[in-house]
């Protein structure tokens, strides 16, 4: 028995208004690759994936065409000198922005860059690409990165995406053409990518590591400073294909992020939409029905997933699972990224059968769901020792747990007197059902970041709607009453 690894798509390229490429003149920025212009369906379309699959879609964004106070023309290294930065005001731009917002349950704002290249002089041809000189082989200067960064930031506050209005910095971070510059232990004179990120509030980044020998970075990934560095490989969906899923099989699949693009998932008319969302909705449920492979609900619960896949072994028992977390490092950076483990079991639902009861070490899990011929138990943050899963198969649903459809991440539950507390990760607007026979009366929340829209019972618990303010997640404890005796 093995822990599954998890599965996720990065999307580069999000937030240009204008599609055409202009890369291979060598002065304008490489976009979308679609000579058009792009729209408010165009967003529409990777949501609507996102919810038919029940993910948080990790979306990497390029906000140059975004800018509508001309912050970046005052940037050199960030636009062609003699061309006009397209930074026209328009509705659309303001359509995008609150769509991105009001959906972050299915969509991450993630940073991806500004103008995705560098211009490090008046030539005019910029060299490749923006957070990383690939052409040289050599890092940018360390104020020029944090110029950028601060251009990503005054153009996000145009939208109201600023700590006053609630909202925090982008939490994942994918370089413009693999342009990372790894150097965790940073000699004197120079600097870590990683350390730098991490000031903005950036805890996870991916990028393809074989585009970078020159820096020897680790090909499974590492810590560079407090950020979590995964590798990603495109598998055939190049980044100008539309409508392109991979072409490698999934078992053939070496790394857990698959590297994507906005074009891959949109169609060449609004017509063949459906059709090319429902060709990814499929091939998810094919890694969901690969006994090896897990749908991540979110970036967080994928990094720390991947953590718990390095280090985690598990021993499989008549009715219980020896989990075996020994090997997990203790410093810091393992411990804040790992997370909830998420266990995949297979049962069989034409004989009714559910996981009746589970307790790790006698204490209850937060969430558990079911998915075509699949358990899936979401455990706790797990200490570096050995756990005992015990579990009964029966007719009937477990009680008192979290029935985990969100996108959310529900790290612990405890039930202190009269109330059952559940602390999670909560991600945009939705909702989030719990199986139990308890009469609930009271539905709260200890943050008043996250907001409790309506609860009502069902048959098999009560369901909670709610909204969280930040985009980037509210950590949150769900305070549920109950009547007792």
């Amino acid at each position: 028995m093995q822990i599954p690894r998890p599965f996720a798509i990065a999307i580069d390229d999000l937030g240009w208004m204008d599609g055409e490429n202009e890369g291979y003149l060598g002065k304008g920025p490489y976009r979308v690759g679609i000579k058009r212009k792009m729209d408010i369906s165009d967003y529409e379309a990777v949501i609507s994936l996102a919810k038919k699959v029940g993910v948080r879609l990790q979306g990497l964004f390029i906000l140059g065409e975004l800018d509508r106070e001309n912050v970046a023309r005052n940037i050199p290294t960030i636009t062609p000198t003699q061309t006009v930065w397209k930074d026209t005001k328009s509705s659309l731009q303001i359509e995008v922005m609150d769509l991105v917002k009001s959906h972050s349950a299915n969509l991450e704002f993630g940073l991806h860059g500004v103008g995705h290249e560098y211009w490090p002089d008046d030539s005019g041809f910029f060299k490749r690409a923006e957070w990383y000189n690939l052409d040289d082989k050599k890092p940018w200067p360390e104020q020029s990165i944090r110029t950028h960064l601060d251009c990503f930031v005054k153009i996000m506050a145009q939208y109201e995406m600023t700590a006053v209005h609630n909202h925090s910095f982008p939490k994942t971070f994918v370089p413009c053409a693999y342009s990372y510059y790894w150097n965790p232990s940073p000699s004197f004179g120079e600097y870590s990518m990683g350390a730098i990120l991490k000031e903005y509030g950036v805890r996870y980044a991916n990028t393809d590591f074989t585009m970078i020998p020159e820096c020897s970075p680790p090909i499974d990934g590492g810590f560079d400073q407090g950020v979590h560095v995964m590798n990603r490989f495109n598998y055939g969906n190049l980044w100008h294909m539309i409508g392109q899923l991979p072409m490698i099989p999934i078992k053939y699949q070496n790394t857990d992020f698959i590297e994507t693009h906005w074009p891959n998932l949109l169609a060449q008319d609004t017509f063949l939409q459906e059709e090319v969302t429902q060709k990814w909705v499929d091939y998810y449920r094919e890694v969901n029905n690969h006994p090896k492979r897990y749908c991540s609900k979110n970036t967080a619960q994928h990094h720390s997933q991947f953590l718990y896949c390095k280090y985690t072994k598990l021993t499989k028992k008549e009715h219980s699972i020896v989990i075996d977390n020994t090997e997990m490092p203790m410093d810091d950076q393992h411990q804040t990224v790992a997370q909830n483990l998420v266990l995949k079991i297979p049962i069989d639902r034409t004989k009714n059968e559910h996981f009746q009861q589970i307790s790790l070490d006698g204490k209850a899990i937060p969430a558990y769901f079911e998915f075509d011929d699949y358990a899936y138990l979401f455990l706790p943050k797990l200490s570096n020792q050995k756990y005992t899963l015990d579990y009964t198969i029966g007719k009937q649903l477990p009680q008192d747990i979290v029935w985990h459809d969100s996108t959310c991440n529900i790290n612990t539950i405890d039930f202190p007197k009269d109330q059952i507390r559940i602390n999670g990760i909560f991600y945009g607007e939705q909702s989030i059902q719990f199986l139990t026979k308890k009469e609930i009366h009271s539905v709260n929340s200890n943050n008043p970041l996250l907001e409790i829209l309506s609860w009502k019972k069902t048959s098999n618990g009560i369901d909670i709607s709610f909204s969280a303010k930040d985009m980037q997640g509210v950590k949150a404890d769900l305070l549920l009453g109950f009547q007792t005796g």
